[in-house]
Parts: structure tokens; sequence; C-alpha cells
């Protein structure tokens, strides 16, 4: 193919890759995909990826571009369309610009939590960066762009990030805020610049290639306190959602620092399916074996000193007393150095990983990677508002849903900000399993639309459901596809990705 070797000639034979063990990789994610790959190819700093976007559009060639392409249970590596090129931008991993006084960090797209993490231990900053559940590989502009979820604060990412530098799908480049003037002082700093901001039109689209952003960080608390408790039935739930969102509100216990855990998701942590308990039985029910499906709640508390944090310990204990089965408070007096193995201070950790093994009978490999596997992984990310009654209604269809279809209610709520709650359902699955992979999709597929009608519509979605939700009630889906069309006339970056056109 011409386009083939003028991105040869651009980028060398060794960063265009067409062979069958590379594309069958990028062709597979965790649920089941019939896309096909051209190649894929990796520019190694911005001039290339604005030169490949160019190549792209000369030969009408449409590209997917990908970070770290860790974005498992959503669609990991694979584009949205059929005969895309997949544009991996790893190479792309430079830190770009660090202050510990204003407390933030400039990164490119192949930059990980890991990464991030090794240089401020390194230079012994007295800051930390929110971490995924997920991967230490993972990109940190690429969960950021998914509008994804780290954990403490700061954690609700795309509302502490800009400064964005944009390659747009012609190969123009733009910066976003204040970064379009030379020499601004506040680029990395403001989040809004002068006159409209264009960042958002970014996060959770195919309008723009971001190779660089800027991230802000937490200073480590000088005192940190966690507490744990447990609630057995979803009465109890109801009521403690309730009073968590008021002490959040209030300010006790800091947005994204409060979620909650069903007992299955907590018990898929360690990837271990109880197949000799149970005989080789599916699905597991703990109603069953042990008459109740309790619910765990974990909160944090990022302290200036530890007479603060003793402080909103007592305000919570006050506000739980009687209303938990079991409220545990632990506490760390120093955590400024050393810091602990806690992925809550910013330390990242495969830990979360292993549910994805949840159903396999195979021993958890120490290099996880639940593409390569055949762990079956569907998520569907739902917002609520937060108020119990709702919260544990949806719940419960949710529950028999998912049972009904033979597999674990594997949940979880994070109290994101005081008026919302992010919903995490993770169907867990073992794709080498006879029909696990269409009965798992369709399990999710009755969820999306129960609770699309019931108004409740996703925040995330994943490549297979792109085209899930429905027509814009007003001229919104227009906008965009006349926005898509000014900027990419020819549809060559990521067609079909958060697009909403109807053309399927």
């Amino acid at each position: 193919m011409d386009v083939l070797l003028a991105w040869q000639e651009l980028l060398s034979s060794e960063n265009v890759l067409t062979d069958e063990k590379t594309i069958s990789a990028v062709q597979t994610a965790t649920f089941a995909t019939t896309q096909r790959v051209l190649a894929v190819i990796r520019p190694g700093d911005r001039a290339e990826v604005q030169e490949c976007i160019k190549i792209a559009n000369q030969y009408q060639t449409p590209i997917y571009p990908i970070s770290r392409g860790k974005n498992w249970g959503l669609g990991s590596r694979v584009p949205v369309k059929d005969n895309c090129v997949v544009m991996d931008l790893s190479r792309l991993d430079r830190i770009v610009d660090y202050h510990e006084k204003l407390a933030y960090i400039t990164v490119e797209p192949g930059v990980t939590f890991q990464q991030v993490f090794e240089y401020l231990r390194d230079i012994q900053s007295n800051l930390f960066l929110s971490v995924i559940g997920g991967p230490p590989e993972g990109s940190v502009i690429a969960n950021t762009l998914e509008r994804g979820d780290g954990i403490g604060p700061l954690g609700d990412r795309i509302n502490y990030v800009c400064g964005f530098e944009v390659v747009l799908p012609t190969g123009e480049l733009i910066h976003t805020g204040f970064g379009r003037f030379a020499n601004a002082k506040t680029t990395p700093v403001s989040r809004w610049g002068v006159g409209p901001s264009v960042d958002g039109i970014f996060a959770q689209s195919n309008l723009g290639i971001v190779t660089q952003m800027t991230v802000w960080l937490t200073p480590i608390p000088k005192y940190y306190l966690s507490f744990n408790c447990i609630v057995k039935d979803h009465s109890r739930l109801q009521q403690l959602i309730d009073i968590i969102q008021q002490l959040i509100l209030q300010g006790t216990i800091k947005e994204n620092c409060f979620n909650f855990w069903n007992c299955y998701k907590f018990l898929a942590k360690e990837g271990r399916y109880p197949w000799q308990l149970l005989g080789g039985k599916t699905p597991f029910s703990l109603q069953e074996l042990k008459g109740t499906e309790p619910w765990f709640g974990t909160g944090d508390l990022y302290c200036a000193s530890q007479e603060q944090g003793l402080a909103e310990r007592k305000i919570i204990e006050e506000a739980l007393a009687g209303r938990v089965e079991q409220l545990i408070f632990s506490d760390q007096e120093d955590s400024s150095s050393p810091l602990k193995d806690d992925i809550r201070l910013g330390i990242p950790s495969n830990i979360n990983i292993k549910s994805t093994y949840w159903r396999k009978k195979i021993k958890i490999p120490k290099n996880l990677d639940p593409d390569r596997d055949a762990c079956g992984v569907l998520w569907l990310c739902l917002l609520f508002p937060f108020d119990g009654q709702p919260i544990v209604e949806s719940l419960r269809t949710i529950e028999s849903t998912i049972k009904s279809y033979q597999f674990e209610p594997n949940i979880a709520i994070n109290c994101s900000t005081s008026r919302s709650v992010k919903m995490f359902i993770a169907i867990m699955y073992d794709r080498q399993v006879l029909e696990a992979d269409s009965r798992a999709m369709a399990c999710h597929d009755h969820l999306l639309q129960l609770f699309v009608q019931e108004g409740y519509i996703p925040y995330r979605l994943g490549i297979q459901s792109m085209h899930s939700l429905p027509t814009a009630q007003d001229d919104y889906d227009q906008l965009i596809r006349n926005i898509k069309n000014q900027l990419d006339p020819n549809n060559i970056l990521a067609p079909g990705r958060y697009d909403f056109s109807r053309d399927k």
C-alpha cells in the first residue's frame, strides 16, 4: 500500500508494523470484536504525529490513536470502525515540565502512572498523582481524556488538567487556554485561558490528538486516616449513602474520597473464583451460601494535621453510630516519608487487575494481560444523583438482571462529587467458555438500555456502545457533526468514536 510506504519513509520500517502477531494483538479486546486493523504506526514526537496525519489525509486512510492501549473492559486497543490504522503514541513518553510549589506536571501521551510515580519519588517530591485502579502502565493522558477515574483527591481528573497541545485531524497544531500566547506564564495553572475554552471538545471525542497536557498534583498529607464500614442489607445501604453525601457536601470527607464495593467486587479483587467450594458451578451466590450480600464502604481523610484528622474522625463516628455493622479506622501519623504501599496515596498497583481473572481457571500470571489471556471483561459506567433511594432501587434491578444471565453482580460506587456518584458495573467471565461472549454482551446491552430508558445515561462508553444512546432532543448532535466536518473533512481521525452520528 502506498500509504504504508509513505509512513515507512517518515518513521522507518520498524515503526510501521503489519506482522500478524502485532495486528492480532491490537484487534483483541476483553470481549468479542470483529474490527480489522490494517497496520500500526508509531510516531516518535509531535512533529511526526502531524506528518502521519497529513499522510493519512492524502491517502484517505483513517487512523485510530491509542496511548498505551490499556482500556480493558471498554475496548482495549480496538478501533470503533473497521479498516483503521492504529497510531500508537507510546513513544511520546516525556515528562515535559514539573513545578513543586504550584503542584503540576506536564506529560506526553506515552507517560504512565508508574512513570510519574517514580519521577516524583526520585526527586523526593511532596506531591502525588491520583492513580487508577487499573494498570500502572496506563497512560495518564488517555485516562484523563476518557474521563476516567483516579483514587483520592483530584481523582476526577478531567476537572484538574489544562494546557493541552493538540494535533488537529488536518495536521494543524493548537494549544488550549493561555498556551496559544507566546511566553504565557499561566498556561499550566489556568483551565480556561481567555475567550471561548475548547479543552472540553477533545475529551471523549475524535476531534484531535492530545500530545501534551498539564495535570495538577496533590500534596502528600501530613496526616492520613482511612476508615472502613460494612452494611448487610439495602435499607442500611440507602441510609449510609445519604449520610456520606451530607458528610461530603459539608466538606468533612473530600470529593472522590469515599467508595462503596459490593461483596462480589470485594471477593473478585483476588481473581479467584471458588471453583472447588461450588464444585464447578456458576454463578456464585453469597446470598445462597451465607444468607447475605454485604456492602463495604471505604473512606480516606487527607489532613494537614493529626488534630484535623481526629476532629473529622469524631464527626464521622457520630454520623455513623448505629448505622453500620462495623466501623474501623486506621491512621498513619506521618505519611510524608516514606509513603506506605497504598494506592490511595498515589502508588500504582496491579492489585485490582486480578479481578479480570475471576472466572479463569488458570494460574494468575505475574505479567497480567486480560486481552492475551482471554479474560472476559465488560464495563458499564453509569452516573446517578447522589441520592440513596434511586441508587438502591437501581441496584436491585442491576443485581437481578446480571444474575439472570448467570454472572455475579460486581459493582462499585464512587462518590465523585457531593452531588453525583459514578457506578461501575463489571461483567467478568471466561471468553473461552462457549457462548460466554454473546451472553455477557447481551447482559451488558440489556442493562444499558434499561437505564437509558430510565434517564440514567452512561458517562463513559465502550467501543461497542458508541451508537447506543438516544438521539439528542435538541441540536447538540448536529453541532458536534458540524465541528467534526469542519475539523476533519475527510473523517480521518477515529471514525465513530463518540461522534454519535446516526451513520452506523
